[in-house]
């Protein structure tokens, strides 16, 4: 066994339940008790005991603070524990995995923050997921009968075996100022009286932790904590002159308290975004069609490789089809599967991309996809090259094995929205051998644009958050930017991405959440589609002016 002690010492850290005390290495302790008596007694008549059990504990803190107009409008503090059970029926070869229809259940999860309810818990969890596993299980061994299974598939486990790990990690609770934190709120908030055009405004700070128990039968025991979600998010309306209403908002993410601005820059981002909505409000709207080059910078970046990219990396195992069911498994939900493209071009021959998701750290940065082991004992690679010289290397993945990537690299990650556990990225760098300045790549766009007869090109540009884009016009003969509103982008995806012109020689760190991208800072797409919305509504004014804010 693997064993990793991070900042254990001497040091214990005591959870408060309503029937009596439990230290954090205990929870971990009374998983494995209950856990390892299911094991020796769950059995059915006619049917095998299971070989492999899992349980976890998944405890999360959320706090809330929101402000409008200099005052707080909204607090919410939020503590809870679920957990998440896996029951395996069969072998490592043949389980009740990979089979379509088969949902991850929803636990009783009201008495885990008892001394004596952890156990009877785990306990009636345990009893509905063997059951649920058997099912599954003799449901999919009937349809394998009936179906011809691929020769390389059928040689696969689906469920690879591993060494076990024990991995304690003391989460530490990052000192929570909650007056420091209204006041900066209000502060940040207060600047939108300035601006009376205004209709709405909001600032808001979200906090997250989540610390995961997890023991299984095969011997692992960890105690790993997420890197804390620290979010600052401003969302502001107005209304043009025509009628439209539009909404601004962005976000900034950060994985430490020491890493978010400080009240007088985050107020500044504010004011920017509220200048450019009333520029906005008085940009006119896009009624040509386009098609050519685009520049992107900022955020706007970021948010097309996270659609395209990373929406692109993970493995894709195989299923075993029920009749007239969608294509969901215990560990996640439907999506594209870009094996077959293993070894060929799918990106610009200039793009390199790296799992670095074992890094902590990235220039003195600390990164939010950092974890030491993932949701099912393996911990991930310092780096990993996924896509070499636009050529696609290697794909995410769990512990369910496909025809290429045979192995687990360390990317199996609890989810909250489907309560179970998928194939996600965490770090994740992309970087370019053929770069240039962001001026020489407007020129760059300038000339493509003269080159396709063109009078203008766009620039999609964002700033150093998240959500807030704005599109301009770039007239070829004078260079003149011009704000427009009312466009949209319709053909980006992957394929986009090997017609490049040109990338940025500067890079951007972004942190979304547990997942953070590191890439090139602008650039300059050959061919993207802009044309108008086709649902913007125009409303009548208002009968009564805007009461007047003090």
């Amino acid at each position: 066994m693997k064993v990793i002690l991070h900042k254990i010492g001497l040091s214990v850290v005591l959870l408060l339940g309503l029937n009596g005390v439990y230290a954090q290495s205990d929870i971990v302790s009374a998983i494995q008790t209950e856990v390892d008596r299911n094991r020796a007694s769950l059995k059915m008549e006619g049917m095998l005991p299971p070989f492999f059990i899992e349980y976890s504990i998944h405890e999360q803190h959320n706090f809330t603070i929101a402000a409008t107009l200099g005052s707080i409008s909204s607090v919410e503090e939020s503590h809870r524990r679920y957990g998440v059970p896996m029951v395996l029926v069969g072998d490592y070869m043949r389980n009740n995995l990979n089979i379509s229809g088969a949902r991850q259940l929803q636990p009783e999860n009201t008495s885990l923050f008892t001394a004596s309810g952890i156990p009877i818990t785990i306990w009636k969890d345990l009893d509905k997921a063997y059951k649920s596993a058997v099912e599954q299980y003799k449901t999919k061994m009937a349809i394998m009968k009936q179906q011809t299974q691929d020769e390389d598939e059928s040689n696969l486990p689906d469920f690879e075996q591993i060494e076990p790990v024990e991995i304690l990690v003391q989460p530490s609770v990052p000192k929570f100022d909650r007056g420091y934190w209204e006041k900066y709120l209000c502060l940040a908030s207060e600047a939108a009286k300035q601006y009376p055009d205004v209709i709405t405004s909001n600032v808001m700070l979200q906090t997250q932790s989540i610390t995961t128990y997890t023991y299984n039968t095969e011997g692992s025991r960890y105690i790993v904590p997420s890197p804390f979600f620290h979010r600052l998010r401003f969302t502001l309306s107005a209304r043009a002159k025509d009628g439209q209403d539009i909404a601004l908002s962005f976000f900034i993410d950060y994985p430490t308290f020491e890493q978010m601005p400080d009240v007088e820059s985050f107020t500044h981002q504010c004011k920017e975004a509220m200048e450019s909505l009333m520029q906005l409000i008085e940009a006119p709207v896009v009624e040509d069609a386009y098609n050519g080059p685009v520049l992107m910078e900022g955020s706007a970046v970021d948010a097309l490789f996270r659609q395209t990219i990373l929406n692109s990396l993970s493995a894709a195992p195989r299923q075993i089809q029920q009749s007239n069911s969608l294509v969901f498994n215990l560990f996640g939900s439907q999506r594209a599967n870009l094996e077959p493209m293993l070894n060929k071009k799918v990106v610009h021959r200039s793009f390199d991309v790296k799992a670095i998701t074992g890094q902590e750290f990235y220039k003195g940065e600390r990164l939010s996809g950092y974890y030491p082991v993932d949701a099912q004992g393996v911990a991930p690679d310092k780096e990993l090259t996924l896509i070499e010289n636009g050529v696609l290397r290697q794909l995410l993945n769990g512990r369910q094995p496909t025809k290429r990537i045979p192995n687990s690299n360390g990317h199996a990650r609890f989810s909250i929205a489907n309560g179970g556990t998928q194939v996600l990225p965490g770090n994740i760098i992309i970087t370019s051998s053929q770069t240039f300045s962001v001026e020489e790549l407007r020129n760059k766009l300038i000339e493509a644009a003269k080159e396709e007869d063109l009078d203008y090109a766009y620039i999609i540009r964002g700033g150093n958050h998240q959500g807030l884009t704005l599109m301009y016009k770039i007239y070829v003969a004078d260079g003149r930017e011009e704000l427009v509103r009312g466009a949209v982008t319709s053909n980006l995806n992957l394929k986009t991405l090997k017609r490049i012109l040109g990338v940025s020689n500067e890079e951007q760190i972004v942190n979304n959440a547990n997942t953070t991208l590191i890439t090139p800072r602008a650039l300059l797409l050959e061919d993207v589609d802009v044309n108008r919305a086709s649902n913007i509504q125009f409303k009548k004014p208002f009968i009564v002016s805007k009461p007047s804010v003090r």
